[in-house]
């Protein structure tokens, strides 16, 4: 109790305000808005909300700042971009009939889904009458 009556008894010493580095950071931020100086597409409110703006506005001036933060995110969106592209180049590539080059002579392969009833059985005829000739048959 002794303490406090002490301390309530001596007035408060005017104490200088120190300014806080997030509110001049956010004057600035607010200052270049309003001038037109932030990079073209740059979300400001997305920006304020991110951890990552928040520390480079710890380490670098607000102009710094901004720059490096529109850079990263233009860098993460061209390498999103590239991801994309590469898979759709990849399925492209997956498309493309493959070469079955051989040293020797490749008879095609029948598709038997595709083929037609009538198709279908005469090529069935074709094996039955190789068979029966004492020819291998490979299907």
């Amino acid at each position: 109790m002794i303490f406090r009556k002490q301390q309530a008894e001596t007035a408060p010493e005017p104490v200088e305000r120190e300014e806080n580095p997030f509110v001049e950071a956010a004057n600035a931020l607010v200052e270049m808005e309003r001038e037109g100086a932030l990079p073209g597409g740059f979300d400001l409110a997305a920006a304020v909300k991110d951890r990552a703006f928040a520390e480079l506005l710890r380490e670098f001036e607000p102009k710094a700042a901004v720059r490096i933060y529109a850079a990263e995110r233009r860098a993460e969106e061209a390498e999103q971009n590239a991801k994309a592209h590469l898979g759709e180049k990849m399925q492209a590539q997956r498309a493309l009939p493959k070469s079955q080059r051989t040293d020797r002579a490749v008879s095609a392969t029948p598709n038997y889904m595709a083929m037609s009833g009538e198709s279908f059985r005469a090529l069935e005829q074709q094996y039955r009458n190789a068979a029966r000739n004492g020819r291998r048959v490979h299907i």
